[in-house]
């Protein structure tokens, strides 16, 4: 068969580091702020942004040809901004067909998407125009999404150095378990090293005393020594968010020998879910934890 392109550019009123960061969420955002075109979307092998990695997509009731396909991501590239996937099934019209996203920035709010789809069209079928529709209706929705964002933040003081606390930090996984037994049940790697080379994925389990809260997904997106300073997105686990990024940044506090540990999350509520509250109540507690550490083990953490 003969391969056919097909390609179209949209331009976004938003950063292409924006529209970039909030795509690699899409799986949770689409459902959320558009359920009649997205049912779902969600990886049935690998992880999100890992070549190789498939993920099932169902279509809402309002989308032509809205059969369930699968895609494979061929690549991911931060620094080019450009991703490719294959279509797994889908549409029997087709055949062979891939996409390629690439996000140019075009001015410091403004970004141009270019799709190009490559295709073999079975018999007579027309050009593939409900895949480019597709297309744009998700690029439309995640500018939304951009622009929908909230922050929220909050500051808790240790009566420790910096560098105990960003040690302590690192010690999470052991620490809290031991002091809250009922509210952490445990967090397990399930790629890369949480703590160590970004893009580490783990899943984190709670407790009896949160019977609702069953298990997040979570996943390493920087972690600086010099700056002790840590960034991490919720993948999963809290539909009330489907984007969800926190930062951490632990420096000196106002007074000599404590430091201050900085919170801030940027989210995308759906619905009228609000503020984080409970992200935040929950950080909170967690600071208590390290601040119970600090004080029972100071040695260890010198």
């Amino acid at each position: 068969m003969v391969q056919h392109t097909l390609s179209h550019t949209v331009v976004l009123e938003v950063s292409a580091d924006d529209i970039w960061e909030v795509s690699k969420q899409l799986d949770e955002i689409l459902p959320a702020l558009e359920p009649e075109y997205f049912t779902k979307s969600t990886f049935i092998e690998g992880f999100p942004g890992e070549p190789g990695s498939i993920r099932l997509v169902k279509p809402g009731p309002v989308v032509p040809h809205a059969g369930e396909w699968k895609e494979r991501l061929d690549f991911f590239d931060e620094e080019s901004k450009s991703s490719r996937f294959t279509i797994i099934g889908g549409d029997p019209r087709y055949n062979n067909v891939t996409s390629v996203i690439k996000c140019v920035a075009s001015g410091k709010s403004s970004t141009e998407v270019t799709w190009t789809c490559t295709y073999e069209p079975v018999g007579d079928a027309p050009a593939p125009e409900h895949m480019k529709e597709g297309v744009v209706k998700v690029l439309k929705t995640l500018e939304k999404a951009v622009k929908s964002r909230q922050t929220l933040t909050h500051t808790e003081t240790f009566d420790a150095s910096p560098d105990a606390v960003w040690k302590a930090v690192h010690n999470l996984d052991n620490i809290v378990p031991k002091y809250l037994p009922d509210v952490f049940e445990s967090a397990t790697n399930i790629s890369g090293q949480y703590y160590g080379k970004p893009g580490g994925i783990r899943i984190v389990k709670f407790g009896p005393a949160l019977p609702m809260a069953g298990e997040v997904w979570e996943r390493l997106d920087f972690s600086d020594d010099a700056t002790k300073t840590m960034g991490v997105s919720l993948l999963k686990g809290d539909p009330r968010y489907p984007y969800l990024k926190t930062i951490k940044v632990v420096g000196p506090g106002a007074v000599e020998g404590t430091a201050d540990a900085v919170w801030t999350v940027t989210y995308i509520a759906a619905g009228n879910a609000g503020p984080p509250e409970s992200h935040k109540h929950m950080y909170m507690q967690v600071c208590k934890v390290i601040g119970a550490e600090l004080k029972a083990n100071p040695e260890a953490y010198a």
